[in-house]
């Protein structure tokens, strides 16, 4: 018998820690970070960048030229050459080419931040929908409850049955929705587990403190955002890109150099030099498509400024109304509607109130507290979007 209650030890155990896996926000982060296919896609356009900056890095291959005649004595000759790029065209590949991959690598890390603020705002959401659970069960325990002083009552005969009718439909009501709740939940953890490339989640809870709140981030200049920083980098590369359209308007020269052998006593030395003429194309179309292209960028940088602005001031507006709505909430809304939904239901079982005033009294304590959690999820979400709109760092020590 003692075998097998160990056994039975063992197996809750076990069972436990398999079906039973707790996510937190490094692990999350982790999971993002490691498993996101869109993350993945931007590590390979780094990769891809990264090769062609060492690409432009390399000078152009000589090229050896032979020729033999055919019959008696045919001439032969041999003749190296090599192309001499002019105007600094590989000096200005080579900054376009960092400046690409210093691109790259930004949009990686925008990329990258955005994913991670729809996950925590999923987590945050799987949080909030488990505080809602057990404020859920709660109210079915309390339907219960209430049910059963109802039942009592009636069977004394100092109720109408029609109040136990009431009861039992109240009950099933909030049944219902705690079946709505649970299936919110299944949908949210399978977006996701969606975010690091599985179908259907490992973990079945997540840990966290909705009660926590976040102080406000230290609003920085707008300049550190990386939007901003993205913008103000795409003028960058576009006024590389005229300086290099620039040195391709400048012909490249050719140098040679060989030996011929004839019928002739002795070898004939040769010497060339190629030099293309500038007549006709100096490049002039893609110089001044490049032009534009930089016109356009400095409208789009004044663009993103103004939106990063505004975005920064919605938020900090939100949060400051989030934040006052919390504390009047937590301090004074919620203390007066758990006493009065206590006076009520226990007046109603001695007939000072009606059903629906205990019905009333029950919805507002409850709904009271759903309010708290629901501004304390949104103001932990506009947190998550500050962060991300300021390139600040998400992680335990913040959130």
């Amino acid at each position: 018998v003692m075998h097998s209650i160990y056994r039975y030890i063992l197996c809750t155990i076990f069972t436990s820690l398999v079906f039973c896996q707790t996510l937190d926000i490094e692990t999350l982060e982790r999971l993002v970070v490691d498993g996101n296919p869109y993350l993945a896609a931007g590590l390979q356009l780094i990769e891809a960048q990264s090769g062609k900056l060492e690409q432009s890095r390399k000078y152009s291959n000589p090229e050896f030229k032979f020729e033999s005649g055919i019959g008696f004595d045919p001439e032969i000759s041999a003749m190296l050459s090599q192309s001499i790029p002019l105007g600094g065209k590989r000096k200005q590949e080579i900054a376009l080419r960092n400046l690409q991959l210093k691109q790259a690598r930004l949009k990686y890390d925008i990329l990258k931040q955005e994913k991670l603020e729809e996950a925590y705002a999923i987590f945050m959401g799987i949080l909030h929908l488990q505080k809602l659970q057990i404020f859920q069960n709660d109210r079915v325990l309390v339907s219960k409850d209430l049910l059963n002083a109802v039942s009592r009552k009636v069977e004394a005969g100092k109720l109408s049955p029609a109040e136990k009718s009431r009861a039992r439909i109240q009950l099933y009501q909030e049944k219902f929705t705690l079946r709505d709740i649970e299936t919110s939940l299944k949908s949210a953890w399978r977006l996701l587990s969606s975010f690091w490339g599985e179908e259907h989640s490992s973990f079945t809870e997540v840990e966290g403190n909705l009660t926590e709140i976040p102080s406000m981030p230290t609003l920085k200049s707008v300049d550190t955002a990386p939007t901003i920083r993205l913008s103000k980098l795409v003028v960058e590369i576009q006024q590389a890109n005229i300086k290099w359209e620039k040195a391709n308007g400048v012909p490249d020269i050719e140098l040679g150099g060989g030996v011929k052998q004839s019928d002739l006593p002795g070898n004939t030395y040769q010497f060339g030099l190629s030099i293309p003429l500038p007549i006709f194309n100096r490049n002039q179309g893609n110089i001044g498509s490049a032009k534009s292209e930089l016109k356009k960028a400095r409208f789009e940088l004044k663009e993103v400024e103004l939106q990063v602005q505004t975005i920064l001031f919605r938020l900090k507006t939100e949060l400051e109304v989030l934040a006052s709505e919390i504390d009047i909430l937590k301090n004074d809304i919620i203390p007066e509607a758990q006493a009065a939904y206590t006076t009520i239901s226990e007046g109603y079982l001695n007939g000072r109130f009606t059903y629906l005033d205990v019905v009333d009294a029950q919805r507002m304590w409850f709904e009271s507290r759903e309010q708290y959690i629901g501004a304390l999820k949104n103001y932990h979400i506009n947190i998550l979007e500050l962060d991300r709109i300021m390139g600040n760092t998400y992680g335990k020590e913040t959130h």
